[in-house]
């Protein structure tokens, strides 16, 4: 029988949004004994640990998994936040990323998807010019000149995974991963809109390609890709001229990306003089544009997990309780997170 992983329990703890001395409480025992759980100083009792699942809403199996897991320390693992957002939120997030990642690798076992387009691109031997990088990326993917049509679709052809899910909170945008046995992995609010999706999403391509090691300068750099990538200098341009709140309205669904971002573009082009930029940034936030802007565009939606888990269940054969035991998660779990609408990378 494999032995029990501490770090699964870690996991699973933050998964729940509990505190060890919280969890101590739910389960009758000392934070002590959580802590010397936890730490690997002493394996659970049988009893304990069925009272530790029962708990955390999770199959005991799921003590067992012996994946590590990434913590933002590491290379492989970026996210775009706001400055404000509690470390008790960052921990949970990246215990759904971690969850989430675990259960992709078992379910691509049985399945083969498109080799990845995504370069490996070192920023500082390109003295830090994150457009040119972005430049190089459109290139590869073939992208064609100007608006990007369906961000999500250009990166699952491109060989990533696009993963929606519910953060249940409005100030973490976006995660992203990438281990070398696995596509890169892009996990994106649910609740943020399309346009604020498709920025933050074009962020973490910029992580993936350029990071491999961390830059002190890495979320601007991330930025100045992103922007490049989804407004082309030469392409937009000719869009920025006479700006005016109007015309970024105008202009957002061509670009598919926010008045802010248009307008910010703009002035990091040097299309409006620093005083119009601060004068725009004034009106925006008098009409309130800055909490939520005029006109919507249509959401990007993924295929390719859902592609994933048809092919487990009509081709495959797998039911949801043989899915539950796959992905280590309860059937509800696999009901709520992966047989919903969801959305894209290609299968082979």
């Amino acid at each position: 029988m494999p032995a029990f992983n501490p770090e699964m329990m870690v996991l699973a703890r933050e998964l729940a949004g509990l505190t060890q001395g919280e969890l101590a409480q739910r389960v009758k025992v000392s934070q002590g004994e959580i802590s010397k759980v936890e730490s690997g100083v002493r394996p659970p009792s049988e009893a304990l640990l069925e009272t530790l699942a029962d708990v955390l809403k999770c199959p005991v199996d799921f003590f067992l998994v012996s994946d590590p897991i990434r913590n933002f320390g590491s290379s492989c693992v970026y996210h775009r936040k706001r400055q404000s957002t509690p470390q008790k939120v960052l921990s949970r997030l990246l215990a759904l990323v971690n969850k989430r990642r675990i259960q992709i690798r078992r379910l691509l076992k049985s399945v083969e998807v498109n080799d990845s387009l995504f370069p490996r691109i070192d920023i500082d031997e390109h003295f830090g010019n994150a457009a040119e990088i972005a430049r190089i990326v459109r290139a590869t993917w073939k992208t064609p000149p100007g608006p990007l049509s369906n961000l999500i679709a250009a990166v699952e052809d491109a060989g990533g995974l696009v993963i929606r899910c519910e953060f249940g909170t409005n100030k973490v945008d976006a995660f992203s991963q990438w281990l070398p046995d696995l596509p890169p992995l892009f996990f994106v609010n649910v609740t943020i809109p399309a346009d604020r999706l498709r920025f933050s999403l074009a962020h973490e391509i910029g992580h993936i390609v350029m990071h491999q090691l961390p830059t002190d300068d890495m979320e601007r750099e991330a930025d100045r890709f992103a922007a490049e990538f989804l407004m082309p200098e030469s392409a937009v341009r000719p869009d920025l001229i006479d700006v005016s709140l109007p015309r970024l309205a105008v202009l957002k669904p061509k670009w598919k990306v926010s008045m802010a971002a248009l307008l910010k573009r703009a002035g990091d082009l040097e299309m409006i003089t620093p005083r119009t930029k601060n004068y725009l940034w004034f009106r925006m936030g008098s009409q309130g544009y800055k909490l939520q802007e005029p006109v919507s565009i249509p959401d990007e939606e993924p295929h390719l997990l859902r592609e994933i888990i048809d092919l487990h269940r009509n081709e495959l054969g797998y039911t949801v309780d043989n899915l539950a035991k796959l992905l280590v998660c309860t059937e509800d779990e696999v009901r709520a997170d992966f047989l919903q609408p969801q959305t894209a990378l290609r299968l082979v």
